[in-house]
Formats: structure tokens, C-alpha cells, sequence
């Protein structure tokens, strides 16, 4: 090969070009950016309100919740004696019925994604539950377990438990050859490899199963209270749209969305903060 066409190093143009920033410009434009996040939330959020306020005011009925009422009863919601009950019953029952979905749901998941003979006995059954309303199970679940809190941790579990399985299965279906290989080198025994080795590395996919578990556990929980009467929020939401006290009916739907964005926002910030490796599944 002639001298003239030998590759050329890079000139001082182009390591400018591909030079990256320094950690104070990159800051400046991360905090730039979400600033414009906020700005455009916080448009999309106003223009949501007023179009409420305007269109019930001039088209809805009185009783029909406007945003100008709805913050003016916060306070006397908050304040409500029944109204920390029905929260403090919900939530609990979410939070224990989301603990018992992510245990069992992370060994199933595991068993499913690691062993085939497992995977195709029980993957039938899964995508089954998984397809169809399990809203429908929720008078049988009244008749098996009573009208009783018992009932409404079956639905948040069952209904919580599904993308658990689902993301932990897809999770330990690929898992790094290379990390095997190694455990498999060492000899390391089946549970060792599947404890030391399957499991850290399904995390980010079982966060993500998390991350939907939640808005279905929630979803569990109320439709529950309100089929079965059950002291809750989603009771404290039917009794008072049925009495026509739709203002405090919505601060009521707020704290569920509050607590919903809570929950997620703390994977986020578990994922940020854990694994600043990942970032989707």
C-alpha cells in the first residue's frame, strides 16, 4: 500500500468535533432540558384544568366536580377522620399485597425463565389470568373469602402478581451466557448459580414488573371496595359521588394519583441511584 493512501490520523478539526463536553456544560444542558420537561408539564397540566373548569361551568350539571371546588375542599378532606381511615386501609392492604406478589412473583418468574419443562406446564395458565378482566374474579373472590379485607388482598395479589411473573421470566430468559459459563466453570452448584448469578441480573426486569404492579394493585384494591363495601378509598370515592359530593370525590382520586406517582417515582430513583447502568427493558 503507497504511503498516499494510508490512513490519516485524526486532524485537529475532527478530535475537536468528537471531543465530548465537559461535566459543566453536561450539567447545564441536563438542567436545561428539565426545565423544559417541567415548562411543558406544567402547560399541559394548566390548559388540562381550565378546559375542565370551563366546560363543566358552562355544559355539566352543578354537582359535577370543577377544579376551583375540588382544591377548595382539600383541606376539609384531609381532615377527615373517615377519610385517613379509608386511606390507611388501602394503602396498607396494597403495599402488604405488593410485597407477597414481588416474593412470590420473583420465584415463579425465576423457576419459569430457568427451567423449560416449568415455563411450558405454566405459561399457559399465566397468559390466561393475564388476558382476561380479573375484575370478573373479584364476586367470586367476595364469595370465597367473604366481604372482607382477606378478599381485597386475593385481587391486589393476583392482580399485582401477573407482570411480576411475566418481567422476571423474560428477565431469567436472558440472562448473560458469559455469567453461566463462569458459574459452570467453577462448578458452582444449580441454586448457587440461580441465587448468586440469575437473580442480580433479573433486578432491572423485575423493577420494571414493579413498576406496573403497581397502578394494577391499586386498580385491585378499589374496584374491590367498591363491589364488596369495603372501608377504603375507593368506598370513600363511591359514597360520595352517589350523594352527589363529587368535589371530595376527586381529592380522593388525587391521592391515589399521588401515591401511584410516589411509588413509582421511588423505582425510579432506586433504578437512577442502583443501577445508572440501565436504563429500559
Amino acid at each position: 500500500m503507497s504511503a498516499s493512501s494510508a490512513p490519516r490520523a485524526p486532524g485537529p478539526g475532527l478530535a475537536r468535533m468528537v471531543r465530548r463536553p465537559s461535566p459543566a456544560v453536561a450539567g447545564q444542558r441536563g438542567r436545561r432540558e428539565r426545565r423544559k420537561v417541567l415548562l411543558a408539564r406544567a402547560a399541559v397540566g394548566a390548559t388540562i384544568l381550565v378546559v375542565w373548569q370551563l366546560g363543566t361551568a358552562t355544559l355539566a350539571p352543578a354537582y359535577v366536580a370543577r377544579p376551583v371546588r375540588t382544591i377548595g375542599q382539600i383541606p376539609a378532606v384531609l381532615g377527615d377522620p373517615q377519610f385517613a381511615s379509608g386511606v390507611a386501609s388501602t394503602l396498607l392492604a396494597v403495599i402488604e399485597g405488593l410485597a407477597i406478589a414481588i416474593a412470590a412473583g420473583t420465584v415463579i418468574g425465576l423457576v419459569m425463565g430457568r427451567l423449560r419443562d416449568i415455563d411450558r406446564a405454566l405459561r399457559l395458565y399465566v397468559d390466561s389470568f393475564y388476558a382476561m378482566p380479573l375484575v370478573a374474579l373479584v364476586p367470586l373472590l367476595t364469595v370465597w373469602f367473604g366481604y372482607t379485607p382477606a378478599a381485597r388482598l386475593a385481587v391486589i395479589v393476583i392482580e399485582a402478581i401477573l407482570p411480576i411473573i411475566f418481567s422476571v421470566a423474560e428477565g431469567a430468559r436472558h440472562v448473560p451466557a458469559d455469567y453461566l459459563d463462569v458459574a459452570r466453570i467453577y462448578r458452582a452448584p444449580w441454586w448457587r448459580v440461580q441465587s448468586g448469578v440469575a437473580l442480580p441480573a433479573i433486578v432491572p426486569y423485575l423493577l420494571a414488573g414493579i413498576d406496573l404492579a403497581i397502578g394494577r394493585a391499586l386498580i385491585g384494591a378499589v374496584v374491590t371496595e367498591f363491589i364488596a363495601g369495603l372501608n377504603g378509598v375507593g368506598y370513600y370515592i363511591l359514597f360520595h359521588v352517589r350523594s352527589f359530593h363529587e368535589d371530595q370525590a376527586m381529592v380522593a382520586v388525587a391521592v391515589l394519583i399521588a401515591f401511584a406517582l410516589a411509588s413509582r417515582g421511588l423505582v425510579s430513583l432506586v433504578v437512577r441511584r442502583g443501577l445508572p447502568w440501565y436504563r429500559a427493558v
